[in-house]
This record gives structure tokens, C-alpha cells and sequence, in this order.
């Protein structure tokens, strides 16, 4: 490895340091680097707290005077309506920084092009690309709210090794160890929102809460068209606690909404995609326009089913328990009337797998198959040109 790639992974593993806290802005690191030697290095700890590149160039002091710097992400150029902390460029030119070796080009519209235009106009020397493919897989959550204008959604399940989320009689705790739930809790304190259908809630009444996980809190999302949630349940109950969404049809009972909104959930109404179903890509397009930026679904069978049916589902995490439930009657992650030929499946590439515990987690990013022809898995008969785009 080039010392140039070595300096850009240390960079890499900075900005992961930030990965509870920083969303939705993106997680970034910077590295300065002089005669072979690392003078300052910093790291985006929070949402509003000082970039990267401002904390290395505190670090590095007067020695920046001539240095390299190795950064994850392109430094911004210009203040903006909502920016919360004044742009980083200046800051370079005004330390005399002679070389910046940027990963990858930010997408931002403010930013996409002018901060390395503005380096290189002030005599500063830019590479774009080093580790540029790790460095947006990092942040490939924000890539996804800038770029599709919509969170980068997981579907997270823990099953038996024969496929099951619960025995025959409904019982689920607990399927995976608790290495992997204390893994679980963990992720949900680095993700933007956490969501399950009504028949997880009515199943389960989850608190959707992260525990003891260093983290933030993410927003608590049901979908539930009909408005069935109970006025009892834990979410509802807790709801002036963290913010809980409902996505509800518009035809819901007006009573009912306004009691959930005077117990402090967030009721948000959309058009029926069907009689039973809300249009998965209108609700991922509400939570990118509140700067959610990441989401996972964590059930059931039937909402994982229709957000594969909407292909809004673009990875998955499972947690895979050396158990067998059996049973026909048995509940699987993914349910709905299932695909009518093999050659229609969802498929999966960028898998890995690891142990916790005694489980194995099996992640993956989702491969769909062509536009056009029947359902892989859903409930509305095919795919309709607005649900894809």
C-alpha cells in the first residue's frame, strides 16, 4: 500500500469516529501531513460542530504551512441558507496548505465542483479518487439523500436457520443472541429512522428505543394506513419522549388523528396506493424531505414484502440464528403472495458475512430484476411506472 492510500484510510477511519452523531450531514476525515509526518488529523463529531478539516488544521497549527492534506469527502466552498458552520476552503488557503487529496466529490449543490475549483484557482494542487470507492460507500446514506433526494434504506430481519421470524404461535424472543441485539440497538443509534408496519405493532408493541447504545434516538416511523394503532401502545405513550410518524391514508378517521396528534405523534396522511397500502415511495420521499437520511425496516413480513414490491429496499441486514422453528404456519421475514417464477427473484451482490455471537449476519446490497413484468414480491399486481422511478 502507497503511503498516499495508507494516510486516506487512516482519514477513512477517522470520520467513521462520527457515525452516531453527524447525520445528516455527512461523516468526514482529515489528515495533514508533512515531510512523511502527521501534524494534525481531525474528525466531524456531531450535526453543527466544526468540520474535519478545521479541527486537523487547529492540530496542526503552524506546521500546515506546505503540507499534504488527505480528506474523505470535497471541502466546502460557500455559506448557505442552513449551514450551520462557516465553509472549510478559506480555512485551507489561509493555512497555507500546498496539496489536498480528496476521496470523493461532495454532491451537495453548494459544494459539487467549487471547493476544488477554488483550491486549485488559489494554487493549491488537487487529486481526486484516492479510496474513492470506499469513501462513498462510507457515506453512501448521505449520497443517497443528495443524490435521489431520499433515505438509503435497509431491511433488517433476524431468522432461524430454515427461514422463520416466529414460531408457529407467534413467538419471537428471542430468535438472535444478545450479542446481536445489543448489535441491533447499536445500528439503530447511527440510522435516521426505524420503521415497522401495524401487524409488527399490534404483535409486539416495540418501543423502537435504542437502549444504552451510544447514539441518537431516530425517529420512530409506523406505517399504518388505516389508523389502527392503539391509543395504549408504547410508542404512542412515549411519543413527547422522541418523535414518533405515523403514515396514515388520508381518508382516516379525523378523530382518531387528532388524538394521536394531541398525544404528540406526528400523523402524516398520503393517498391509498391501494386499498390496504400506502405508496412506499412517497413516504421515503417525505422522510428525505425532513433530512432523514437513513432508514431501516425491522418488519414485518408484509411491510418488508411491499417496500421489496416498491424497490425502495436497497440492502439488507439479517441476522441468521443456528436454530430451526419448522412449521407451515410459521412466520417468514418476507411474506405477500411471493414471485411467480424463479427468474423474477430479488437478488443480492456485495455480500459479506461475519459472526456475532452465535449468529451469522449476512449483509448485502439488493440487485431487482427487469422493470417491467410481475411483482418479485407485493401486493398490487405488478409494478406501476411512479412506484419505480
Amino acid at each position: 500500500m502507497s503511503d498516499d492510500r495508507r494516510f486516506m484510510w487512516h482519514a477513512l477511519e477517522l470520520a467513521k469516529r462520527g457515525r452516531p452523531y453527524v447525520a445528516p450531514n455527512p461523516m468526514c476525515g482529515a489528515l495533514i501531513v508533512k515531510d512523511g509526518r502527521i501534524v494534525g488529523e481531525g474528525y466531524h463529531t456531531a450535526f453543527g460542530e466544526p468540520h474535519a478539516e478545521v479541527m486537523a488544521l487547529k492540530q496542526a497549527g503552524p506546521n500546515a504551512r506546505g503540507s499534504t492534506m488527505y480528506v474523505t469527502l470535497e471541502p466546502c466552498f460557500e455559506h448557505y441558507e442552513g449551514k450551520k458552520t462557516p465553509p472549510c476552503v478559506p480555512r485551507l488557503i489561509d493555512a497555507g496548505i500546498s496539496r489536498v487529496f480528496i476521496a470523493v466529490p461532495d454532491p451537495h449543490k453548494h459544494v459539487a465542483g467549487k471547493g476544488a475549483k477554488a483550491l486549485m484557482n488559489a494554487g493549491v494542487k488537487v487529486i481526486f479518487g484516492l479510496c474513492e470507492e470506499e469513501a462513498r460507500e462510507l457515506n453512501a446514506a448521505y449520497f443517497s439523500l443528495v443524490e435521489r433526494k431520499r433515505p438509503l434504506v435497509t431491511a433488517k430481519w433476524a431468522m432461524t436457520l430454515d427461514g422463520k421470524i416466529a414460531t408457529r404461535t407467534g413467538d419471537a424472543k428471542w430468535i438472535s443472541s444478545e450479542q446481536s441485539r445489543a448489535e441491533v440497538h447499536a445500528n439503530r443509534a447511527c440510522t435516521g429512522a426505524v420503521i415497522v408496519g401495524i401487524g409488527t405493532l399490534l404483535a409486539d408493541d416495540p418501543e423502537l428505543t435504542i437502549h444504552a447504545a451510544d447514539g441518537r434516538q431516530p425517529v420512530r416511523v409506523v406505517v399504518d394506513t388505516d389508523l389502527a394503532i392503539p391509543m395504549t401502545s408504547k410508542l404512542v405513550e412515549t411519543a413527547n419522549d422522541s418523535p414518533v410518524f405515523i403514515y396514515a391514508a388520508e381518508d382516516t378517521d379525523t378523530g382518531k388523528q387528532a388524538q394521536l396528534e394531541e398525544a404528540g405523534a406526528y400523523v402524516i396522511l398520503l393517498k391509498r396506493q391501494s386499498k390496504t397500502h400506502l405508496n412506499w415511495v412517497e413516504v421515503c420521499a417525505d422522510l428525505g424531505e425532513r433530512d432523514v437520511s437513513s432508514v431501516t425496516i425491522e418488519g414485518g413480513g408484509k411491510l418488508i414484502a411491499s417496500a421489496f414490491q416498491a424497490r425502495v429496499i436497497d440492502r439488507v441486514c439479517i441476522y441468521i440464528a443456528p436454530k430451526v422453528f419448522g412449521g407451515e404456519n410459521a412466520r417468514s421475514p418476507v411474506e405477500g403472495p411471493g414471485i411467480p417464477e424463479v427468474g423474477r427473484a430479488v437478488t443480492f451482490n456485495k455480500m459479506h458475512t461475519r459472526n456475532v455471537g452465535c449468529d451469522l449476519v449476512v449483509e448485502a446490497s439488493v440487485v431487482y430484476p427487469q422493470q417491467d413484468g410481475p411483482s418479485p414480491s407485493g401486493f398490487w399486481g405488478g409494478y406501476e411506472k411512479e412506484a419505480v422511478k
